[in-house]
């Protein structure tokens, strides 16, 4: 045979011309929740190495048969369908490599739109916790940025039951051991007391808290608890804090001081004088950025000063007008979670993660951040824990909250 049906010509394209590269748009960089379908195909080299294979035994049907005992028609028909079948397999590379090509950019079509799919339903979920939180900070107590945004004020008002403070004389009692000696001499049943509550404080002692002022002279009037090492006093209360927002940070405090006393209060206390006013007065601290115009100042002040700054609503500082509030944000601990004090002084040995609410471990360093958080301060009470340590809803940081307001002295403001 002088030359193979199989040779390369423009009737018989071989090689399928190689599968374009669809261009794919910058797929997002976020991991997958869920393993995306994988699309099995057949590579262009398969296919050329297949077509190869198909052409050399083609070839060798035509050989055979030039060799044999046949004749020239027999031979000269062989020829033909060789180059046919040949022909139909080149034919069908080119169709497969074009199907191929469609498959691939339909497969990164679907895997965009699953893409979006997951994006939107994020958005979705991100727009639902907004809401939620939303919801929940219409009833919520004050956080700081309550106070900045705050349009009207309104006082803080505390609890209207009354407080006695027990202590034992003997400064190496603990408050356990004074609250046994109290249970076993006070009977609220026998006495018809209304305690409101009892709580441990410093030095030993406890505070009780009952329903009205006559409970509490019944309480005070109990003769065994004096012959029994134990004191009776009324609670150490604190001064009220104010925080005066948007003050123009160029201004020393005794500026800040002087316009507070100048502007604001020569008319409402007259009798009050400056001296007076300035050593009866504390500065709290300073909030905001160091790099900004104007800073918040949070000032411990007596009652009679809060009473009537707060009633103003506003402040007059040199030129500016200082929306002022009552500051009643209670400290919570970053390694114990607790409220009441600050890290710097937290006498726990190890830290409590504020996610997930168990010991050992810091929030950041937490591996169960997936997982929905627990409340930390709760769970140490055994308290119901499903929501987020330091959320406004929280029973133990607005329990923490009205211990605070109740232990600052208003005097009925």
């Amino acid at each position: 045979m002088d030359s193979s049906p199989f040779n390369r010509s423009g009737l018989t394209q071989r090689s399928p011309p190689p599968t374009p590269t669809p261009t794919q748009p910058q797929q997002p960089s976020r991991e997958r929740a869920q393993e995306e379908e994988k699309l099995e195909l057949v590579s262009t080299p398969e296919i050329q190495n297949w077509l190869s294979s198909i052409e050399q035994h083609l070839a060798e049907v035509c050989a055979i048969s030039s060799e044999g005992k046949l004749n020239s028609e027999q031979k000269l028909k062989i020829s033909n369908l060789c180059r046919k079948v040949g022909y139909g397999v080149s034919q069908l590379a080119v169709k497969y490599q074009s199907l191929k090509s469609n498959a691939v950019m339909t497969h990164n079509s679907l895997k965009i739109l699953r893409e979006d799919r997951d994006l939107r339903d994020c958005v979705l979920e991100v727009n639902r916790t907004i809401k939620e939180s939303c919801g929940r900070q219409a009833t919520a107590t004050s956080s700081f940025a309550d106070m900045v945004k705050k349009g009207s004020n309104s006082f803080v008002r505390p609890n209207t039951f009354s407080s006695v403070a027990i202590y034992p004389r003997d400064n190496t009692k603990t408050s356990d051991e004074t609250k046994n000696i109290v249970q076993k001499i006070v009977c609220p049943s026998e006495m018809k007391l209304k305690v409101r509550g009892v709580r441990k404080i410093g030095k030993g002692g406890l505070i009780i808290s009952t329903e009205t002022k006559e409970d509490l002279d019944k309480l005070k009037k109990t003769v065994q608890l004096a012959s029994s090492g134990l004191t009776i006093d009324d609670p150490q209360k604190r001064k009220p804090r104010i925080i005066v927002l948007g003050v123009p940070a160029s201004l020393a405090e005794n500026e800040v001081f002087n316009c507070i006393y100048d502007q604001n209060l020569t008319d409402k206390l007259p009798t009050m004088t400056k001296d007076a006013f300035l050593t009866s007065i504390k500065l709290s601290h300073k909030s905001g950025r160091k790099d900004a115009e104007n800073c918040n100042y949070i000032i411990e002040v007596p009652a009679s000063i809060r009473k009537a700054l707060i009633v103003q609503d506003r402040l007059f500082v040199n030129w500016t007008s200082c929306p002022v509030r009552d500051f009643t944000l209670v400290t919570r601990c970053y390694k114990c979670q607790q409220y009441g004090h600050a890290a710097k002084t937290c006498k726990v040995a190890a830290p409590t993660c504020g996610h997930c609410g168990e010991e050992g471990h810091t929030t950041q360093d937490c591996t169960k951040k997936a997982d929905t958080p627990k409340c930390a301060t709760c769970l140490r009470f055994k308290k119901p824990a499903n929501h987020k340590t330091g959320d406004p809803e929280c029973p133990a940081k607005k329990s923490a909250e009205n211990r605070y307001i109740n232990s600052i002295d208003y005097e009925g403001a």
